[in-house]
């Protein structure tokens, strides 16, 4: 049976769109660094490069390797972890990320790089990494660019923060892109990571 995040993993990909706390395991990604405009020819270059690695890690059995645990699965969406601007005051830095299965292992990650590299149309193949990251306790909700400013999610997000004594752990914040092709950015899951105020 194949494992879809759109049905499994909703809290996650599709959640309310009004502000909640919720807890974010350690996931396993293919990221790479940006800097400038989501959206630009140069994000959708990055986004080409782990969309093929990622495929390849999901067509893994083809090439002669079967990872303990593998089960078929729905691609995940990226995601895009947002960071302070330069202090020169130039474009802010970001990471884009998408994540992969749990049962990815290195032989799996060896092979799906293999697999890119012969292919020869990503120049940009070894500025990726394969990364863990753990969440833990954020808020996060789901909003509609194209009806709902980032800057009035953000204000929902704070006012939650505020009323249940809570406070961000840093000024870094995720963005989630559950759409696919040219809806893509139609959706967005902001997420902030937060601790117990004091």
């Amino acid at each position: 049976m194949m494992q879809d995040w759109k049905v499994e993993e909703q809290k996650l990909y599709t959640p309310a769109a009004e502000a909640h706390a919720v807890h974010i395991p350690k996931q396993y990604y293919f990221v790479i660094d940006g800097r400038g405009n989501i959206g630009s020819e140069d994000f959708h270059e990055r986004l080409r490069l782990l969309t093929a690695l990622s495929k390849a890690v999901q067509e893994i059995p083809q090439h002669g390797y079967c990872p303990p645990g593998f089960t078929d699965y729905s691609l995940y969406p990226p995601e895009t972890l947002h960071h302070a601007h330069w202090p020169d005051g130039g474009p802010a830095t970001y990471s884009l990320m998408i994540r992969q299965p749990d049962f990815i292992d290195n032989e799996t990650i060896d092979l799906a790089f293999n697999l890119i590299h012969r292919e020869r149309k990503f120049p940009l193949l070894p500025e990726v990494a394969f990364e863990e990251a753990e969440d833990g306790l954020s808020v996060q909700l789901r909003s509609s660019k194209k009806h709902e400013a980032a800057a009035e999610a953000f204000r929902k997000i704070d006012h939650f923060l505020l009323s249940n004594a809570l406070k961000r752990r840093n000024f870094q914040h995720r963005e989630i892109y559950p759409g696919q092709g040219s809806t893509l950015f139609y959706q967005v899951v902001y997420r902030v990571f937060v601790e117990e105020a004091e």
